[in-house]
């Protein structure tokens, strides 16, 4: 089911539905013993839903209440961080068994192989902890159903454009910011926090973007781009950090220094196509780019 209002849905009755199916998308995946499904997609799909049910929250979060909006999004935030963390040593693999030809032509097969075998086994450490010891999946079970229950007192004052209007401002105008930011300073922080900003955009325009024009929607999936070549750069930053921190570990210094010259190399494309997207989506200032949606919406609804 696609995460979207349908065109001439009411609002409040539409983000709830949104919200509703999420969350039994996350009890489906959290419940499933399908050995055919592999456990990094269950994660990935339960950890899509959790960040969909937050972005509806952004969208609403002064017809909510500041008390309740902070409440949920963060219960929804900390119910998936345990996943976050499997998902995050597995991407280090992953991120290394890309890297592979060029790294195992500079550093050679067998420096190659004992690098990816230490992050092997720091991803089967982390699964054993949070998976078999944390036992993860029940917890999110747990906090989907509690989610679920309190679903009802998700009240929001007003109906239309206007009920969402401030959300979609909020979350524009912080990626506008951090996105200038990262121009002006573009550290793993700041490019981190501009890669969550543009997230957070990416699934709020998907709440929106079924009535619109097939144009439009191009914009919805350029900033999906975005946030892809934003992630990329992260996980090459954070399997730079992980190998820094135990050289030893990971091959020693000499070697550890060509895989930065690598990993280095890959990271500065990525944000030269980063930052050139990047001033195509936040080209607008927020109030221009906010009236502009809401053209669209009110259009919708017309319609």
């Amino acid at each position: 089911m696609a995460f979207e209002l349908r065109p001439k849905e009411p609002v409040g009755p539409g983000v709830m539905r949104n919200v509703k199916a999420q969350l039994e998308k996350v009890l489906k995946h959290a419940a499933t013993n399908d050995p055919g499904t592999p456990e990094y997609e269950t994660i990935g799909e339960i950890r899509k839903c959790f960040k969909r049910v937050r972005a509806a929250l952004r969208m609403t979060r002064e017809e909510l209440g500041t008390e309740l909006y902070r409440e949920e999004n963060l219960g929804f935030r900390d119910a998936a961080r345990p996943l976050t963390q499997v998902r995050d040593a597995g991407i280090l693999v992953e991120t290394a068994n890309n890297l592979r030809p060029e790294l195992v032509k500079a550093i050679g097969p067998g420096a190659f192989t004992k690098m990816r075998a230490a992050l092997a086994e720091n991803q089967q450490e982390v699964r054993q902890r949070v998976i078999a010891e944390g036992k993860a999946f029940a917890a999110v079970k747990d906090a989907a159903v509690r989610a679920l229950a309190r679903l009802p007192g998700w009240k929001l004052q007003r109906d239309g454009w206007i009920a969402i209007e401030p959300g979609l401002h909020r979350v524009y105008q912080h990626g506008h910011r951090t996105f200038r930011l990262a121009t002006e300073s573009p550290t793993v922080a700041n490019l981190h926090e501009w890669r969550k900003q543009t997230k957070y955009l990416w699934h709020a325009l998907q709440l929106l973007e079924a009535a619109w024009s097939e144009s439009e929607k191009a914009f919805v999936s350029r900033t999906h781009q975005l946030a892809t070549l934003l992630g990329e750069d992260h996980d090459l930053a954070v399997l730079r950090e992980m190998l820094a921190a135990d050289p030893l570990a990971y091959g020693g210094h000499r070697i550890l220094k060509t895989v930065f010259v690598v990993i280095d190399r890959h990271r500065a494309a990525l944000e030269r196509q980063a930052f050139a997207l990047g001033a195509e989506i936040y080209r607008e200032p927020p109030k221009v780019f906010t009236s502009r949606i809401g053209e669209l919406m009110n259009y919708a609804e017309a319609a």
